[in-house]
C-alpha cells in the first residue's frame, strides 16, 4: 500500500511540477517527503504511519489535502442513519419549540454553529445524517400542516354552505 501511495505521489509531482522541477526525496523518522524546489507547499508527504499529505506535512488523518479535491464520487461509511425520525415514538419538536430554539441559539438544534464549523470543519457523513434528519422532521411537519389545511378547507366549505342556506332563508322572509 505504501508503494502505491508513493507511486501516486511521485506521479502527482511529476505531472504538476513541470519539466524544470527538482524532485527531492527525504527519509527521516521513517517518513518520505517529495517536494518541488524545496517547498512542502506543493509536495507529497507520507509519514511513518502511512498517512498521506498533499501540500500538508503535519498529518493527523490518513489523507490530508491542502487544497481543493475534485472527485466523481465520494463514499462515506456510516453506522447509523436518520430513519428513526419516522418511528411513532420519535419525540418531534413542535414548530414553536424549533422557533424558540432558533431565537435563543441562532441555529437549528444539533446543527453546528458557523463558529464551530470554522474551528473544527465538518464531518461529511455526520452532517449529511443530521441534514437528512432535519429534512425528515420537516417532512413530518409538512404532512401535519397539509392535514390541518385540509380540515380547515372542509370547515370553510361547510361554513360557506351554512351561510348560503341562512342567506336563502333570510331573503325568503
Amino acid at each position: 500500500m505504501k508503494y502505491i501511495i508513493l507511486l501516486l505521489g511521485w506521479a502527482f509531482l511529476c505531472l504538476s511540477c513541470g519539466p524544470t522541477a527538482n524532485l527531492n526525496a527525504q527519509n527521516s523518522d521513517g517518513s518520505i517527503t517529495l517536494f518541488d524546489n524545496g517547498t512542502v507547499k506543493d509536495g507529497v508527504y507520507i509519514d511513518a504511519s502511512g498517512n498521506l499529505g498533499l501540500g500538508q506535512q503535519n498529518l493527523k488523518d490518513k489523507l490530508e489535502v491542502n487544497g481543493q479535491i475534485h472527485a466523481k464520487s465520494v463514499k462515506v461509511d456510516l453506522d447509523n442513519w436518520a430513519d428513526h425520525v419516522f418511528d411513532k415514538s420519535y419525540p418531534l419538536d413542535s414548530l414553536s419549540q424549533i422557533e424558540d430554539y432558533i431565537k435563543n441559539h441562532g441555529h437549528l438544534r444539533e446543527i453546528p454553529t458557523a463558529k464551530e464549523v470554522r474551528s473544527n470543519g465538518i464531518d461529511l457523513g455526520q452532517i449529511n445524517r443530521l441534514l437528512l434528519k432535519k429534512i425528515e422532521e420537516l417532512t413530518l411537519h409538512l404532512i401535519d400542516k397539509e392535514k390541518q389545511i385540509s380540515q380547515l378547507q372542509l370547515k370553510l366549505t361547510q361554513l360557506e354552505q351554512r351561510l348560503s342556506r341562512l342567506e336563502q332563508v333570510a331573503t325568503k322572509n
